[in-house]
């Protein structure tokens, strides 16, 4: 249908009736009916926006992230659109409600103090339950503010971060009074918790001053309230003093709406029942409110009658403002940062709980020792188990393919959505598989030992259309002496660049991917092999480096303090540089000559599954202690200890960041815990039951992608809101 020159959108099961535009550049809203009559507000992107891939995957996770925010003063999220949906949407409880604004207009004015402050109590209750929980609003505004018979409600979660990105000057927010975004944001900063309780104020004095603005603001009663809106964060409030406050300025004999308000919700209320006669506009329960005291609606029919706004004006709920919550630095750790150091229960503040899955599917039998899981092109995941390989939709939790034909031994990502995998079934015998559909492209049985004198005996890494393999070379020696080589692999043109022999000892298949611990490593213009196969001479570890494009042997080194048999990190890096866990901690060294460059005290060693980003490593000792350690320098911006250490624990199951780099996922034996990079403090924890043989098993954090973080247990994939 054709509704003010929009286009109604499909969406699923919701057949829109009505377009609602309140404000919001390039998402609208629309009175929608669901297949039992039931009214909705549902809100979705313009068709422009949609066809960004990126734009609607933001639109989805934030609109999946807004699900968290629950209770008294929030417009509760009824259901979200599927993350391959053409046209991304949210749908909210149909109330009658009005924004603010139009409230104000309605009125004719500033409402009375009473119900200012009795209007405030249950958003700084929604305020203060987000903090706790390690969320940020970042969308408060008087367009987002909605009123109804039971109270008001907070709705337009995130539109300060859709706005712009981090570090980005907001000039305007659409669907938000220039004068409730905080100048810290304004300027481009993180959402973080002190600008929530500036951006509540702001509503509050606009509704008490009609239209007020930032500059007069300090004319209108409530020194509370010109606290909030200071211009340093540091300065202002925490929530739980703002709702202090408005408890104590909120007269209980006065808590009713003005007559002519009241008069036009109930009028709203009559012709949502006459647009959607089959069924009543659903009322949500709003429990969870922070203590016994109650926000008291007005009584029976007001017998004034209304001047009411237009019907596109009245016909406005939960849905005024673009879905999402602001996660991250937002959580305890920020709201502890901001707080003043008198407040000792600030300090005693429990970390953030952690969100509840988007989805879970529970896999085959799978070995812990044998089992891969790769994530290919941030969508796909590639799974293999004892009976073959299957691939996973990540946003959607989907099973795509199985095969019960690949049993993978090692698995790579080949680029553009395709893995290169060494086959378990079949030795030496590797192959190129579409990640999204799972055909098989091609399969390469040269290097089988039954067919070739040169048998592979691992993958070793993939970069720039070229893999790199070890071979076991019967060719190069006497009869029945065994070599091995390194070979250079064309994928496009399957055909073999190089063959350089390597001496014994030097194999290096006994890393996992990407070069984060000792094993095989590419670097711009090099190939490093370490010494980690059984033979050789050296009790030291040691690198080879072989010239990418010919395989000629350049360097080999040695590093003293680094054994061959370490089980912590051994990090080459561009520039020269290896960053390595040592007897004397955790050192950078240069990498083709071992001079030292820096050292780091760490705990016992430095775990091999560290995360980096840039120039920044984070990485845990056997205290589970997590530093961030400039890789240039060395020097430790911040260390945070584990909660729960186990002094002589030897293992740690990773740690991963979260594609934004906001946030760290540490994996240990009993939790996940989720770390704000900026400083180390702690956002969330999450542990999944687990049963049989994986009872008591927290996960671990292995991949993430915009968005989500992946939780594997072994018997389940979970994927978790982040960022």
């Amino acid at each position: 249908m054709q509704t003010q020159g929009q286009m109604a959108p499909d969406l699923d099961e919701y057949r829109c009736v009505e377009r609602i535009d309140t404000g919001g550049e390039g998402v609208h809203r629309w009175l929608a009916v669901e297949a039992d009559g039931a009214p909705s507000i549902v809100m979705a992107p313009d068709t422009k926006r949609a066809d960004d891939p990126g734009y609607r995957l933001r639109f989805w996770a934030e609109a999946n992230k807004s699900r968290r925010l629950t209770g008294r003063g929030t417009a509760p999220v009824r259901q979200v659109s599927s993350a391959r949906a053409p046209v991304p949407w949210v749908a909210y409880d149909c109330i009658p409600a009005l924004p603010l604004t139009t409230v104000l207009e309605a009125h004719g004015g500033c409402l009375p103090e009473p119900v200012v402050w009795n209007l405030g109590l249950p958003l700084a209750e929604a305020v203060l339950r987000a903090h706790t929980h390690g969320l940020v609003h970042a969308g408060i505004a008087p367009q987002s503010v909605l009123i109804t018979r039971q109270g008001a409600l907070l709705t337009g979660y995130g539109l300060v971060r859709a706005a712009a990105a981090e570090g980005t000057r907001r000039e305007s927010v659409p669907g938000v009074d220039d004068g409730s975004v905080p100048p810290e944001q304004r300027a481009g900063a993180r959402p973080r918790p002190p600008g929530d309780v500036y951006a509540l104020a702001y509503v509050l004095l606009f509704a008490r001053a009609a239209h007020c603005s930032r500059k007069g603001a300090a004319t209108v009663p409530g020194h509370m309230l010109n606290r909030c809106l200071a211009t340093d964060p540091a300065q202002r409030p925490r929530a739980e003093e703002l709702l202090q406050a408005l408890r104590d300025a909120a007269p209980p004999a006065d808590r009713g709406l003005p007559q002519e308000i009241a008069a036009a919700l109930d009028g709203q209320a009559a012709r949502l029942r006459e647009t959607t006669p089959t069924a009543p506009a659903r009322i949500p329960q709003q429990g969870g409110g922070l203590d016994d005291r109650e926000l008291a609606t007005a009584h029976g029919p007001s017998t004034r009658p209304a001047s009411a706004p237009s019907r596109r004006a009245l016909i406005v709920t939960a849905a005024s403002a673009t879905a999402g919550l602001a996660m991250g630095a937002a959580g305890a750790g920020a709201c502890r940062r901001y707080a003043p150091a008198r407040h000792e229960r600030a300090k005693q503040s429990v970390p953030g709980t952690a969100p509840p899955p988007i989805w879970r599917h529970a896999l085959p039998d799978r070995d812990p020792t044998t089992s891969q899981l790769l994530l290919l092109s941030g969508r796909t995941l590639l799974v293999g188990h004892k009976e073959g390989t299957l691939g996973i939709d990540v946003y959607s939790g989907k099973q795509l393919w199985s095969r019960d034909d690949v049993l993978p031994s090692r698995v790579l990502d080949a680029g553009h959505g395709d893995a290169l995998i060494a086959s378990g079934g079949d030795q030496g015998e590797f192959l190129l598989l579409s990640a999204r559909s799972g055909r098989i492209k091609w399969r390469e049985r040269e290097y089988m030992s039954t067919e070739a004198p040169a048998s592979m005996a691992g993958l070793l890494a993939v970069a720039g259309g070229v893999v790199w393999f070890v071979v076991e070379d019967y060719s190069s020696g006497s009869s029945g002496e065994v070599k091995m080589a390194a070979v250079a692999y064309s994928l496009r043109k399957r055909k073999e660049l190089w063959r350089t022999s390597l001496p014994s000892g030097f194999v290096g298949t006994s890393s996992p991917p990407e070069g984060r611990a000792s094993g095989p490593a590419v670097l711009e213009s090099e190939l490093l092999i370490a010494n980690t196969g059984t033979g050789g001479g050296e009790n030291e570890f040691a690198y080879i480096a072989l010239d990418r494009r010919s395989g000629r042997r350049k360097w080999k080194r040695e590093y003293a303090g680094i054994g061959k048999e370490s089980a912590g990190l051994v990090l080459p890096r561009s520039g020269d540089l290896l960053v390595a866990s040592t007897d004397d901690g955790l050192r950078g060294m240069t990498l083709s000559s071992g001079e030292e460059r820096w050292t780091v005290e760490v705990e016992g060693w430095a775990n091999a599954q560290a995360a980096l980003r840039r120039d920044r490593l984070y990485v845990a000792d056997k205290k589970l202690t997590v530093s961030a350690v400039d890789i240039r320098t060395g020097k430790v911006p911040w260390r945070t200890k584990h909660a729960n250490p186990k002094s002589n624990s030897t293992t740690l199951s990773g740690m991963t960041l979260s594609a934004s780099g906001r946030t760290i996922l540490q994996s240990s034996l009993s939790e996940i815990d989720a770390l704000d990079s900026r400083d180390g403090s702690v956002l969330w924890r999450f542990a999944t039951a687990g049963t049989g043989e994986t009872s008591g098993n927290p996960g671990n954090a292995v991949a993430s992608t915009v968005g989500l973080v992946i939780v594997d247990n072994l018997r389940s994939i979970y994927a978790l809101p982040v960022d």
